[in-house]
């Protein structure tokens, strides 16, 4: 599916497609740039900085596909959103930030390596792609942090904040243009699927942290119908 060949409603789907992903990416650029003050050692600080090159170098592609299918300037359109992000108030909040909200990527990026369009599948393998040392070691601090029994409560409140925030990146399930940009080719699972991939994939991480949680039902996310009666009592 060449950009120049692809119809109204498809270009309106990659849109907001792109305008979904480009406000996850740039929040981030945010929220590290945020918290660059907690990141006590130079090697910390420039594994820092590679992430967040490496971001905008995706961000950057982003932006040329939104602008050949007949959008503005996407960090521009997304700029409203971008005021309401809320920043981690710690180092291990950093850490359980960046670990679920990088496996969120990579799992979104999965849903679209093999989509119709092949400018949104180049950009997925580029994310799927990345080296994923820093990932691994942010998750490795929060695990180490959520062990200790007396931060426990504190871990579980940033596990709370910071996976309800990954699942919102999913977007709604259900919606008539969730279904569109599967029988489209455009993704090839709905939003519902990716929400379970994303959930599966954390709970290694929560059984290591030790976490007893909330029900995901409270977290203010719309979850599909089974998943809403799976995790009604709490925990994952």
């Amino acid at each position: 599916m060449e950009l120049k060949h692809i119809d109204e409603e498809a270009k309106a789907l990659i849109r907001q497609i792109l305008r979904s992903h480009g406000y996850r990416l740039l929040a981030i650029a945010d929220i590290r740039g945020h918290g660059m003050k907690f990141l006590p050692g130079l090697d910390e600080k420039r594994r820092c900085v590679e992430e967040m090159r490496f971001d905008q170098t995706v961000l950057r592609e982003m932006d040329r596909v939104y602008r050949a299918i007949d959008g503005d300037d996407l960090p521009t359109d997304v700029l409203e959103k971008i005021e309401r992000v809320t920043y981690p108030e710690s180092r291990l909040e950093l850490a359980a930030c960046l670990a679920f909200t990088g496996r969120a990527a990579v799992v979104a990026a999965r849903s679209f390596v093999d989509s119709a369009s092949g400018e949104l599948a180049a950009i997925a393998r580029t994310v799927l792609d990345a080296p994923c040392d820093a990932r691994e070691e942010e998750e490795r601090l929060f695990v180490e942090f959520s062990k200790e029994e007396t931060h426990r409560p504190q871990a579980e409140q940033y596990w709370s904040r910071w996976i309800a925030a990954s699942i919102l990146s999913f977007g709604r399930p259900g919606t008539s243009g969730d279904r569109r940009v599967v029988e489209l080719g455009l993704r090839s699972k709905s939003s519902s699927d990716v929400v379970r991939d994303f959930l599966d994939e954390v709970e290694p991480l929560r059984t290591a942290s030790e976490l007893r949680l909330p029900p995901l039902t409270g977290f203010g996310v719309e979850l599909p119908e089974d998943l809403r009666v799976r995790f009604a009592t709490g925990g994952l």
